[in-house]
């Protein structure tokens, strides 16, 4: 038992509370696993790691969450509006504290502070741009500019930008997916489906996975004919999107091992980030012309919900499809959700079962 600590013990040889261990843990930084009785357990060499290899990065791998801290009254027009097609997962808030004390357990890959030249959100802002551990993260600072409101994004630095205060929410997110969709177009080549902003990491969370190509397995096939029970539908997949193909972990009532990406109805989950349904994909112009929806397949019904790697980032989804127009109902909705949820806890105990062979081995 000596290779096996406590949370409590971790947190004495890493230096840190306890509390900020196990907001390690529950982010999946240090990998752990409950005991019969409910008590977390860490391998010693996971955190003697951290020790030798004591830099910032090894604490805090980039995840695939926007940290808002909105102004006064402004956090639900946030959580409604939210910044669509960027991949991200938010966590909203007005308090700087809150926003410190997510930091302090996860690098978020864009962190916006409203009203950034007052008060504690003034001394954030700081603070997080004195940081090499969010050297990777896009800072950007909301500050009033009563001269010329009409500006848009301004870059202030690397990865350092600057917007107005605009009293709307959702020309602020507008603005700011502008920006960062133009910078991802340079670097991208064109496509006929819509990108998420975050794609080049995302794809390389999906090769990091190890999922592609990998054998079937039970627990990933149990949960695609819930899927299709659950929602009553003749078709239900776990997808995974790579850059050139939609390759299928797992699925029913469909024959083939893959379709181009090109053909992926999943290419509009990954950009909502959430749960999707299409009634009608002839309506939509996305898919009208897509080779699915033809003989052999006729394809007319589609819903997916995101499956995710432990930090954020979506893989791919849970579907399910139909051949004729229809809607789900809210129960339903709900069955899907939860179903690529667990898919994505399979995922995370995976990485941690992964992780822990790699100690033993060390």
């Amino acid at each position: 038992m000596k290779d096996i600590l406590t949370t409590a013990k971790a947190a004495e040889i890493l230096g840190v509370s306890i509390r900020t261990a196990q907001l390690w843990v529950e982010s999946g930084q240090l990998p752990s696993w409950k005991t019969p009785g409910g008590h977390r357990r860490i391998p010693r060499q996971a955190v003697m790691d951290l020790v030798e290899h004591n830099t910032p990065e090894q604490y805090l791998p980039l995840s695939a969450r926007a940290i808002i801290l909105a102004g006064e009254g402004r956090a639900p027009d946030w959580r409604t509006h939210g910044l669509k097609g960027s991949g991200l997962l938010l966590d909203v808030t007005e308090d700087a504290l809150d926003a410190r004390k997510w930091l302090s357990f996860t690098c978020p890959m864009l962190v916006l502070i409203e009203n950034a030249a007052s008060g504690n959100n003034r001394k954030l802002l700081a603070e997080l741009q004195a940081d090499q551990r969010f050297r990777q993260t896009i800072i950007i600072s909301s500050v009033e500019n009563t001269e010329n409101t009409e500006t848009a994004v301004k870059p202030i630095g690397h990865d350092r930008l600057q917007l107005p205060l605009y009293s709307d929410v959702a020309a602020t997110s507008a603005a700011i997916l502008k920006h960062l969709t133009a910078s991802a177009k340079k670097r991208a080549a064109p496509t006929g489906y819509p990108l998420p902003w975050n794609e080049r990491v995302r794809l390389e969370a999906v090769r990091q996975s190890g999922l592609v190509g990998s054998g079937p397995e039970a627990s990933f096939d149990n949960l695609v004919n819930l899927a299709a029970f659950a929602t009553r539908s003749p078709v239900a997949m776990f997808t995974l999107v790579t850059q050139t193909e939609q390759w299928f972990k797992s699925r029913t009532g469909f024959e083939g091992a893959s379709t181009p990406r090109e053909w992926a109805f999943c290419n509009k989950t990954l950009y909502e980030n959430d749960l999707t349904v299409i009634e009608d994909l002839t309506k939509d112009p996305h898919f009208s012309t897509n080779p699915a929806l033809s003989e052999p397949f006729g394809f007319r019904f589609y819903a997916g919900a995101p499956v995710r790697d432990p930090l954020g980032f979506a893989l791919g989804s849970v579907c399910v499809i139909d051949k004729i127009p229809r809607s789900l109902s809210q129960p339903e909705r709900d069955a899907l959700s939860t179903t690529a949820d667990a898919a994505s806890n399979l995922i995370r105990l995976r990485a941690l079962e992964r992780e822990i062979e790699r100690h033993r081995e060390i």
